[in-house]
This record gives structure tokens, sequence and C-alpha cells, in this order.
């Protein structure tokens, strides 16, 4: 699937998503990209139902072992003097897998935040997560259409939430969850209610309209 890393499948089976529970993570790193050395600097997983009863929640700020470049600590406000003194990732890996294992690995933009967990949990010999992954942004793609944009800051608009402070692990991850409620809602209302349904509406590709043999008015320039 396109823009979602597959990081499972143990059990192939097609659970309902009622049935299913959600893993819905946050991270705040250094930069962009783990190959090149970027580390996580804070993380929080929240496990959550399908109608978003918490079962378990992990939070801390982590020590990178590297420089925090300024303009990342301009949009997180995490310094380096915040994470002198905090846990290496190795440290908490084993209560993150606590909160992922079974769950549906869940993230706006997934790929981001999974390629990290991915790379930090692989350094510490921990193996990486496996399990289903559902990325909010794709699905918001396809459950709420008429918007133009689905960045989190655009969902946490058009649903009228409240997220403080932005670009921090927690509240991240809290509203990140609120919104995966309202979208599997939206999933349910279209008629969708398992997890090989769900997959099968994010592959769908939206049909093109056809062209009609004349143009229309839209399409006439605009001089005409």
């Amino acid at each position: 699937m396109t823009g979602v890393i597959r990081a499972y499948p143990a059990d192939r089976a097609d659970p309902s998503l009622d049935g299913l529970e959600y893993a819905v993570v946050d991270c705040e790193t250094t930069g962009g990209s783990p190959g090149r050395g970027h580390r996580i600097t804070e993380i929080a997983a929240i496990r959550v139902n399908r109608r978003g009863f918490i079962t378990d929640e992990f939070r801390s700020l982590i020590n990178p072992l590297r420089p925090i470049p300024r303009a990342i600590t301009r949009i997180t406000n995490i310094s380096e003097a915040m994470v002198a003194e905090a846990p290496q990732f190795v440290e908490i890996a084993p209560r993150v897998q606590q909160v992922l294992a079974g769950a549906v690995f869940v993230a706006h933009n997934a790929p981001f935040d999974l390629r990290f967990v991915q790379w930090e949990m692989k350094r510490g010999d921990f193996g990486a997560p496996k399990g289903r992954v559902l990325c909010t942004a794709r699905l918001a793609r396809k459950m709420i259409p008429e918007m133009r944009h689905k960045s989190l800051d655009a969902l946490i608009w058009f649903y009228g939430l409240v997220c403080e402070p932005r670009h921090r692990a927690y509240p991240d991850a809290r509203v990140t969850a609120e919104v995966l409620v309202r979208l599997l809602d939206r999933a349910e209302e279209s008629g969708i209610g398992t997890w090989d349904a769900l997959e099968a509406a994010l592959r769908a590709r939206k049909k093109r309209k056809k062209r009609t043999s004349l143009p229309t008015s839209m399409e006439f320039p605009e001089w005409a």
C-alpha cells in the first residue's frame, strides 16, 4: 500500500475494526531520517480501543545522544538541556513494546514514526514492531474527500479539537487518537467494518470522470 509501511502479518484473519486495539504513536526527533543518524527525542504511545477508551499509555523524553538542531528546538521546544538526564531509547524500549504488542500501529504520517521506532528497536536488538499499520493522514484522504488539506492541524480544526502544545509527543498522540476514532466512525458509516475492508478502501483509486466530446464551460479559455 503506497504511503504505509507493512509491518505484519503474523495473523491474516480479518478482524472487525471494533475488535482491534490501536497504539497511537507520536515521535519527536532530531531530524527527518534515522538512516542519516537522526534519533528520537520524545515518544508517546497511547493504546485505545475502537471507541477511544485508553487501555494503556507511555510517554518519555529520550536522550538522543546527539545534538538537537536549533531549528528543531524552535518547533518542539525540546532542548538539549531537557533531554540530558532523560533515558536512552534502549532503556524504555521494553515499555514501548508492551504498549504496541498486538495493536494496530497508528500515527499521522505513519511511515515516519514507524521508521524511527523500527530503527531504534533494531539498534537495541529488540526487533522491529510487527503488526498492522494505519496512517491517519492516508485514512483522512479517503474518509474526508471534501477536505483539501489533511495535515494534523487541518484535522484538529475540522473536528474542533484541542492540542496544546503542538509538536510534543503526548498531546499530538492524544489528538491523533481522537482523530482516529472520528475517521473510523466515517468508515463505519460507509459500511466498512473489518480490517480487510478498510485496506481495500485505502487501496481503491478514485475514478476519473469521463470527458465529454464537447468541452464544458470550465474547459473553454477564459477569454472565450
